[in-house]
């Protein structure tokens, strides 16, 4: 199938459901949707995740969360960048001499394959938090890095104050964050780690905020939740 034409009907079919809501409820995902373009995209009552086909670096995945009963498109949570996340200092996307995916049921796997060694990226999605996992057959040293839009607060850390600048969490097994989006309001998440990480924050100018973790191992796992909290409507009131 004609490249464009597959991501036509990809996005078409993210757009009904995301228009949608109660429809997008009924017929939640129970297992991930597959596309010929390397794309696969899983829905819950709560979570969407998205999961980029070739030739995209970012998205792997992508997380949005839904803000309960209500009709407001799903809010980006985070995004997994596999340009800039790199095992032993080789980039997932650009120096992974093969990639190989397959499902099962609400779990996908990703084999990257390299000269040396080879790591399963796994992502199993459940009704309200996303586990991502990454395992090898040896300690390897990885660096994986997400990206986000609108952060406010990491780890009770302004993000306005940073200018520029980074912060270093080191040694830490939680890191929170708060989102501000104009349509929905205030919403946040974190991601829970099974082993203690370093950690980096910076964000850009452009209101992007990149999250850079390290460890050094050959499993790690970091349980993604998000929420969005609902819109407060002032009451209606009449005078005489």
């Amino acid at each position: 199938m004609n490249n464009k034409i597959a991501y036509t009907i990809i996005s078409l079919y993210i757009l009904l459901l995301s228009l949608t809501p109660l429809l997008g409820g009924l017929i939640a995902s129970r297992g991930w949707i597959g596309f010929d373009t390397g794309a696969y995209y899983y829905r819950s009552e709560r979570l969407e995740v998205r999961f980029t086909g070739l030739p995209e670096g970012m998205g792997k995945p992508r997380v949005y969360v839904y803000m309960p009963n209500s009709s407001y498109k799903p809010i980006l949570l985070l995004d997994v960048d596999d340009r800039e996340s790199t095992v032993e200092g080789f980039s997932f996307f650009y120096e992974a001499r093969d990639v190989k995916t397959k499902t099962l049921n609400n779990t996908l796997l990703v084999d990257y394959v390299f000269d040396d060694f080879n790591v399963t990226k796994y992502v199993v999605a459940f009704n309200e938090s996303i586990v991502l996992g990454f395992r090898s057959k040896n300690e390897l040293v990885f660096r994986i890095v997400f990206k986000g839009k609108n952060y406010t607060h990491i780890n009770q850390v302004s993000l306005r104050e940073l200018e520029g600048k980074s912060v270093e969490f080191n040694d830490i097994s939680r890191l929170n964050f708060t989102f501000y989006n104009r349509l929905t309001g205030i919403g946040g998440g974190s991601l829970e780690f099974s082993r203690a990480v370093k950690v980096s924050v910076i964000e850009d100018l452009e209101g992007v905020t990149t999250i850079a973790v390290e460890f050094r191992g050959d499993h790690v796992e970091v349980v993604i939740r998000g929420y969005v909290e609902p819109v407060r409507v002032s009451p209606v009131v009449h005078t005489v």
